[in-house]
């Protein structure tokens, strides 16, 4: 079976009519655009459907659309598959979505979130003086070579997107940047200035961080149902308490999607989904990685494309397990208070992988779990909770929760008498 990792876009995705196709045919979608446009007092199916390229463009609009066409797309899916994704991530803006369909943030909070990011980063352009431009046909070593050829790099200018092997961005100083243009040709490749208002994921970005992290400060988190990569360090977050300053980090910093992509490689995904405007993250990831399977949600095509070729998930997502998917869910949710990045990797990464393998060979044989089957999972959940140093009076509740609502027989103590004291 495919190990399946959902991706969100970020801005440069978005198009007038974006999300139309699927807002005509589906009252899931028309829900999310009604919700949207009541959450911010402004009509959403006529900001992306109807505007003018320049309203839409408006990095205060272009942020909460693109995440409303992203999360739509993402609850169709849903809806339609059962579909239970290995990883989430998301390019720059698109970690909030991500971050909302993975149950951590509220749809109402994202969008708030995505509008005060837009308009936060709005405010902190538009000066003429500093903006982006892309850098193509050089791998990382010659971009990083041209770039120290200036003395302003790391000051006046940063690399600001690891795109992919041969597609990197600069953000800084506009002037400073396009001196690099003959040095860059020298090498084969192309400086092309880009349409946008600042100089974003750079140092220029600071007053934009600092009013973000007074908006986040008054959002509540929830527990993470899907585990979701952080742009700033290219892997998943360990635990809630550090999404709030990566979220704000991230405004400032470089988005390092090619080692995101490849962490999700190295840890079997084996193929991608895009929810959101256009196919922007598909075409990237395979330049990286030609072999996956990957698919675009507002290709219709695609969509066509993934129904048929992930015939086997869609029917074992619709069919799964429940005690073990819950058994996974829970080890996903339970919060994380232990940062040694060797011990989480042994007992966490590890042990989720071999509850994963359980629930994939109960599926592909489309066979209830064995008894062995079922008492390994638990004891892989304590495992996972004993790393995340979740104490034992915790541990027994998630454990009854999980009895309780699959509507298992047999109780905590005898499935697990290590916890037998911990009522």
């Amino acid at each position: 079976m495919k190990r399946v990792a959902i991706l969100f876009s970020g801005q440069g995705s978005q198009y007038v009519g974006m999300g139309k196709r699927i807002y005509d045919n589906y009252s899931i979608v028309k829900d999310c655009f009604t919700q949207a446009s009541d959450i911010l007092g402004t009509d959403m199916a006529r900001l992306c459907f109807e505007s003018d390229k320049h309203e839409l463009n408006s990095t205060e609009n272009t942020q909460p659309a693109l995440l409303l066409t992203s999360v739509a797309a993402y609850q169709l899916l849903q809806s339609q598959t059962d579909i239970r994704p290995d990883y989430m991530a998301g390019h720059s803006l698109g970690e909030l979505s991500a971050l909302v369909c993975s149950g951590v943030l509220t749809f109402e909070d994202g969008l708030k979130l995505a509008r005060a990011r837009g308009l936060a980063m709005a405010n902190c352009g538009n000066d003429q003086v500093t903006g982006m431009y892309a850098i193509t046909k050089l791998n990382k070593e010659q971009v990083i070579s041209v770039c120290n050829q200036s003395a302003e790099f790391g000051k006046k200018f940063i690399i600001a997107n690891y795109n992919a092997p041969e597609q990197h961005i600069l953000s800084g100083d506009i002037g400073t940047i396009a001196e690099l243009t003959d040095n860059v040709k020298e090498l084969g490749g192309a400086l092309i200035k880009l349409n946008v208002s600042g100089a974003f994921h750079s140092p220029y970005m600071q007053q934009a961080a600092d009013d973000f992290k007074q908006v986040l400060s008054d959002i509540q988190l929830s527990e993470m149902n899907v585990p979701v990569i952080a742009n700033i360090k290219a892997a998943p977050y360990f635990d809630l308490n550090e999404i709030k300053d990566s979220l704000v980090q991230q405004i400032i910093s470089p988005v390092r999607w090619s080692e995101s992509v490849n962490y999700l490689l190295n840890h079997g995904m084996t193929a991608f989904i895009e929810a959101g405007p256009k196919d922007v993250l598909k075409k990237i990831n395979q330049t990286i990685a030609p072999e996956l399977s990957a698919y675009a949600l507002d290709s219709e095509e695609d969509s066509e494309k993934l129904t048929q070729e992930l015939a086997d998930e869609i029917a074992a997502w619709k069919n799964k397990p429940d005690l073990i998917g819950k058994l996974m869910a829970t080890a996903v949710s339970t919060r994380n208070k232990n940062w040694d990045e060797t011990e989480y990797n042994n007992g966490v990464v590890a042990s989720y992988q071999q509850m994963k393998e359980i629930y994939e060979q109960t599926t592909e044989q489309n066979k209830v779990p064995s008894d062995a089957q079922i008492q390994q999972a638990f004891e892989l959940l304590v495992k996972i909770m004993d790393t995340k140093q979740v104490d034992k009076q915790e541990q027994y509740q998630r454990v009854h929760q999980v009895i309780r609502s699959a509507g298992f027989e047999q109780s905590v103590e005898q499935i697990l008498p290590q916890l037998a004291n911990a009522k």
